[in-house]
């Protein structure tokens, strides 16, 4: 007669938090993400869509940006940043350009940059606030808010260089008209000004709503750069 062993709780998913498990769905979701830009790829070239397939193939490349950030500047970002990135070249590309959402909702470009430019922000704030923190530059939080803005800012007006070079060099209609560009880069300095917002609060008061969240996770990620004080 067998006796069958019960299995002992594993000790690894004993000790998973909220945020761990959050973190686990957040990286699978990628990996879908990206799985579905690559099957639009896969798609274009069985249609012998050459120029739907060279894009779809650049976007994918495009979804690894935030890990060559994090490997050239020697960091862990928090896997939002690659989430969220998949998501909106996902959307921009798969949902905007090949189901057409740009023509079907008036609304979504405007989303879709509201969204990318507070995390873009949020980004830069990260990068800056690992050399404020540890007093490798000094200045004042309002200049911090600045820096984060401005990389913000800047990263939207290379996402409108990069959709003017597509419909130049391709045919495609991302700009749609010289109102739509400039209505996009007012919602990318929106998105960039709130993102400022809320570094410039957390580095003065330690407390900013999402920002809080974000920099607790980049600190205990990269110790390196936040060595502990000495008394």
């Amino acid at each position: 007669m067998s006796t069958r062993r019960r299995r002992k709780p594993s000790r690894l998913r004993a000790a998973l938090t909220p945020e761990d498990w959050a973190e686990r769905l957040q990286i699978r979701a990628s990996v879908v993400l990206q799985a579905l830009i690559l099957g639009v790829f896969v798609g274009a070239l069985h249609e012998s869509q050459w120029l739907v397939a060279f894009t779809s193939l650049a976007v994918l490349a495009l979804t690894f940006l935030p890990a060559l950030i994090a490997r050239q500047f020697r960091v862990q970002l928090p896997v939002e940043f690659t989430f969220v990135t998949c998501l909106f070249l996902y959307a921009a590309f798969g949902l905007g350009e090949v189901e057409m959402f740009y023509e079907r909702f008036w609304w979504w470009d405007l989303l879709l940059h509201s969204v990318s430019a507070l995390v873009m922000g949020l980004l830069g704030f990260l990068l800056i606030y690992a050399f404020y923190s540890t007093h490798r530059v000094k200045m004042a939080p309002f200049y911090v808010a600045i820096t984060a803005f401005c990389y913000s800012v800047s990263m939207g007006a290379l996402w409108e260089i990069f959709e003017f070079l597509m419909d130049q060099g391709f045919g495609f209609d991302m700009q749609k008209s010289a109102r739509d560009t400039m209505t996009d880069l007012i919602v990318d300095a929106l998105g960039a000004f709130l993102a400022a917002w809320m570094g410039y609060h957390y580095t003065k008061n330690g407390d900013s709503l999402v920002a809080d969240r974000l920099v607790r996770r980049f600190v205990a990620r990269n110790p390196q750069l936040f060595p502990p004080r000495r008394h």
